[in-house]
C-alpha cells in the first residue's frame, strides 16, 4: 500500500495516519549515519558555537546539489531570501520558516528542500532569516516571522495563495505565526505544512527523555535548547509556546513526523488540540524516519512525503 492509498482510505481529513511502509535501505543507512556522525559525536562542551559548527557540518553534507535559485531580499528590515526551483513559479507563495532550535541555520540544506517544494507546488518561496537566540531571545523570532507574512501581504500576495511551512523549531514558528495572524485579524493563509515540529517549549524535558530512540536529536541538544532558549523565557506564555494558547480558528494543517522522533508526542498533542478546537488537521507518522527526513530529497520516503504535501496543498488552494 502506498501513502496515497492510505490517505484515500482515511475516514476523514483529520484522521491520524501511520504510513504503513517499511523503511527503505537508504533510510536505514541515513539513520545509521546520523547516529554515528551526528548524535554520538563526542562533544566535551556542548555550547551554542559547538552546535552551530555541528549543524554547519550537516549542512555541507546534506545540502550538496539541488537546483535552488536564491536571491537576497529585505522583508521590511528582515534579511530574507527568495528561493525558486527549476520550474517557473505560479501564483503561489511559500513562506518557509527554517528550523535549527532557534539558534542555528543551515542555508544550503533548507534551500534545497524549499526549491523542491517550489517545483512541486508551483510556487516561489520567501525564507526569512529571523533573529536567533541567545543573541535575540524569544519572541524575537516569532515577531520576525509574523512581520514577514505581513510584508508578503503588503507586496500584493493574496492570503489564499500563501502557504506557511516550516520544520522543527520552524514548525513551532508556523503555528505561532498562524496564531498571530488570527489574533491580528489578518486574512489567513491557505494552509500550514509542518515537518517534525516542536510545539510546546514547556515539554523539553519530556522530549529529552524520549530522545534515546531518535536517530538524530540527542538529549544533549535538547538540554542545550532548554538552557539557552527556554530558560530566559516563560515556556507557558501563549505568545511564545503555541500549545499554551488557543488553536481555534487556524487554517488547515498538515503535520509529518517520524515514529521514533523525540518530538512525536508534541505533534500528537497539537493535532489533538487543533481538532478539539474544530480545526482540520492531517497527522502523518512515518515509521523510523529521522528528524526532517523530507530534506533528504533522495530518500524514497521523502519523495512520497513531499508528493503528499502537494496533494494536501492542492486540496486547500487549487492551482
Amino acid at each position: 500500500m502506498t501513502p496515497e492509498d492510505v490517505l484515500q482510505c482515511a475516514p476523514n481529513p483529520s484522521t491520524s495516519l501511520l504510513v504503513d511502509l517499511k523503511p527503505s535501505l537508504r533510510a536505514r543507512l541515513l539513520n545509521a549515519a546520523f547516529r554515528r556522525l551526528v548524535k554520538e559525536r563526542p562533544i566535551r562542551s556542548f555550547d551554542v558555537e559547538g552546535a552551530r559548527r555541528l549543524i554547519a557540518h550537516v549542512d555541507r553534507w546534506l545540502g550538496m546539489g539541488g537546483h535552488a535559485r536564491r536571491i537576497p531580499a529585505d522583508a521590511a528590515g528582515i534579511d530574507a531570501e527568495w528561493i525558486t526551483g527549476r520550474a517557473p513559479p505560479g501564483r503561489r507563495t511559500l513562506l518557509y520558516l527554517h528550523g535549527g532550535g532557534f539558534m542555528m541555520r543551515s542555508p544550503r540544506l533548507h534551500a534545497r528542500l524549499i526549491a523542491r517544494l517550489c517545483e512541486l507546488l508551483g510556487a516561489r518561496a520567501l525564507m526569512p532569516w529571523y533573529r536567533l537566540a541567545p543573541e535575540h531571545p524569544l519572541p524575537a523570532a516569532h515577531e520576525d516571522c509574523f512581520q514577514a507574512y505581513a510584508w508578503l501581504r503588503a507586496q500584493g500576495c493574496r492570503a489564499e495563495d500563501i502557504v506557511v511551512a516550516g520544520d522543527s523549531a520552524g514548525g513551532l514558528l508556523v503555528l505561532a505565526t498562524l496564531q498571530r495572524i488570527r489574533d491580528a485579524g489578518l486574512p489567513a493563509p491557505a494552509c500550514g505544512v509542518l515537518f517534525s515540529p516542536g510545539f510546546d517549549l514547556s515539554a523539553v524535558d519530556a522530549a529529552a527523555a524520549a530522545a534515546a530512540n531518535d536517530p538524530l536529536i540527542s538529549t544533549e541538544l535538547l538540554n542545550l535548547l532548554k538552557r539557552i532558549v527556554v530558560a530566559p523565557i516563560d515556556p507557558h506564555d501563549p505568545a511564545i509556546s503555541p500549545c499554551a494558547g488557543s488553536l481555534a480558528g487556524l487554517p488547515p494543517l498538515l503535520i509529518q513526523v517520524g515514529s521514533t522522533e523525540a518530538l512525536l508526542d508534541q505533534s500528537r498533542k497539537a493535532a489533538a488540540m487543533a481538532r478539539a478546537a474544530g480545526g482540520h488537521v492531517e497527522l502523518q507518522v512515518w515509521p523510523h524516519m529521522p528528524h526532517v527526513f523530507q530534506a533528504a530529497t533522495w530518500l524514497p520516503e521523502a519523495q512520497r512525503a513531499l508528493a503528499m504535501v502537494r496533494t494536501f496543498v492542492d486540496a486547500q488552494a487549487p492551482r
